[in-house]
């Protein structure tokens, strides 16, 4: 039987009761029918987790008691950061979903030449993506939930960075995957273009700050498709797959 889990960023210990907000509370009680006194399962998004029995108080509102407080190592070994050009949509949801499922440690998006979104509303996109985050570890049994930063002009980002060791996905590169072989490095760093892909310059500029272009073959793959690829092959490579 798989146990519900519930996002509180905050401090918990064993013996605790906490509330369910509204919205959770109509999750556990009005979508998913929780019962009372059904075991559900917490995490504080820093990396702890808790058992817990919930308590229904009244049709719509709901407790949980904490039964027991544990830290699983259940995050990746690998640090990733993944560089994003910002896209459209529904697209921009898919790539955060996937990517925080398969591991990622962090994500910045980043406004690109090739970038069709407008620069606008910024604070309501990182609340939308973090939400989308945050139901990707609920989902993925992920107890630390990764930061998502807020959008930068790609120049203005490498502009901040002395040096940046990782990968450029770009279709007509001359070095794949399969050539990879280790990072000497803590965190890699995953730069994926828009749906107009990156701008020759944009790679140039990436590969000025130490990083290496790669191809992940003779397809070229969408934008929300390539950024999970390549992580699921680091995954598989050095992670934990």
């Amino acid at each position: 039987m798989r146990i519900s889990r519930f996002y509180f960023p905050t401090e918990f210990q064993t013996g605790d009761t906490l509330t369910l907000t509204k919205e959770q509370a109509h999750y556990a009680l009005t979508v998913l029918r929780l019962k009372h006194e059904r075991p559900v399962e917490l995490f504080d998004g820093k990396g702890k987790q808790a058992l817990a029995t919930l308590i229904h108080t009244s049709r719509r509102t709901a407790d949980v008691v904490i039964d027991r407080v544990s830290i699983p190592e259940n995050e990746s070994p690998i640090q990733t950061i993944l560089l994003q050009g910002i896209s459209k949509g529904d697209r921009m949801d898919f790539t955060v979903q996937k990517c925080v499922e398969l591991g990622i440690t962090a994500i910045q998006p980043l406004w690109t030449e090739h970038c069709d979104v407008k620069n606008d509303k910024i604070d309501k996109k990182l609340q939308h993506w973090q939400e989308i985050t945050i139901n990707a570890c609920e989902q993925s049994n992920r107890n630390v939930v990764p930061d998502i930063l807020p959008p930068l002009e790609i120049g203005e980002w490498f502009a901040l960075q002395t040096s940046v060791k990782g990968l450029v996905l770009h279709p007509y590169a001359s070095q794949s995957m399969k050539s990879i072989e280790e990072f000497g490095e803590n965190t890699i760093h995953l730069l994926v273009g828009p749906e107009g892909g990156l701008t020759e310059a944009e790679v140039s500029l990436a590969q000025t700050k130490g990083m290496t272009p790669v191809t992940l073959g003779p397809r070229i793959l969408r934008t929300e498709t390539a950024g999970m690829a390549v992580l699921a092959i680091l995954q598989a490579k050095f992670g934990d797959f």
